[in-house]
Formats: C-alpha cells, structure tokens, sequence
C-alpha cells in the first residue's frame, strides 16, 4: 500500500521514512500533506506519530467527521509538532456498515470532546473511549442529524439557507 518516500508530499515523507511499515497513502491538501489509512492502523500509526522525536506530533488541532452517504463516514485529525512546526492531516475513511476507529483520548486528552461530537452528531463509535456520552443533545436522544440519512435532512434544507424571507442574503 505504501510507496517511495519519493512519492510523498511534505512532512507524510518524513512519516514515511519513520513509520513505514505501516501501511498509509498520501496526498497533498491545499495546506497540509493528507496520510490516508484504514482504522484499523490507525492508532499504530498517530502513537508513533506522536512517540517517535523526529516527528513529535505533539498537538491535536481538530477532529472533524464528514458523510460521504454510501461511502461510509470519515473522520480527519489534524495534528501539529510544536517541537518542530510542521502539520499533518490524518483521514480514516470507514465503511458504511462499520464506523468504528479507536479512540485517541489515550494519547491526546483534547480528543475526548472533539470525539464525543463527532460519535454524537454523526454516529462514529470511537472504541475504547471512556465517555462517549452527548455534549450537545439530551442524553436519550438516540439521532445523528448530522448523518445525510437524518430523516429532517431535506426539511431542514429547505428551511435552511434557501429562506430568504428573514431578511438574511446568502
């Protein structure tokens, strides 16, 4: 799956060079060098990562979960070494039938909220997390209304941004 740190944009070959033997892809963002990688490396890959001193990625920026619909769901991280002032973006991509990516609240305490939110508003179950209970919803409320399968999805659409009547432009 991997191939020559040649191939790698930016700091994902300097990953490269230290991690290799996981197996991740690559690509460039308009920013940021993106490493791609099942869930199920996932972990391996952001403690070295984290662990190892050439790399020192010592900050967790943000977590973000996107629908792709019959794709599946994706989570990104974006990370960044204090130490050495360079960033990486990490996306784990899974499967529409198995959402599930281990938790990161071991090794970065801001992931705690950032995957509550994530796991709340779009259904990815981090494993291994310690309190996925809802931060923005009533505890029993059992929806995603992020998910583009959210039965209100449509409604709320047509309701959204497309309402000019309040006086909004948009």
């Amino acid at each position: 799956m991997t191939s020559p740190t040649t191939d790698y944009p930016g700091v994902a070959a300097l990953v490269h060079k230290h991690l290799g033997k996981i197996p991740f892809t690559a690509s460039k963002h308009s920013t940021d060098a993106v490493i791609h990688i099942d869930a199920g490396h996932f972990l391996e890959l952001v403690t070295g990562m984290h662990d190892r001193r050439e790399l020192a990625f010592d900050y967790l920026r943000n977590v973000t979960g996107i629908d792709l619909g019959e794709e599946g769901l994706r989570c990104v991280y974006h990370f960044y070494s204090f130490k050495h002032g360079h960033a990486i973006q990490v996306d784990v991509q899974t499967p529409p039938d198995n959402p599930h990516i281990p938790t990161l609240t071991g090794i970065y305490a801001a992931a705690d909220w950032h995957e509550r939110e994530a796991a709340e508003m779009l259904g990815l179950v981090f494993d291994g997390h310690p309190n996925l209970k809802n931060l923005l919803l009533d505890e029993d409320v059992r929806i995603h209304p992020l998910l583009k399968a959210h039965p209100l999805q449509k409604m709320e659409l047509e309701q959204g941004i497309e309402d000019t009547s309040a006086g909004f432009k948009f």
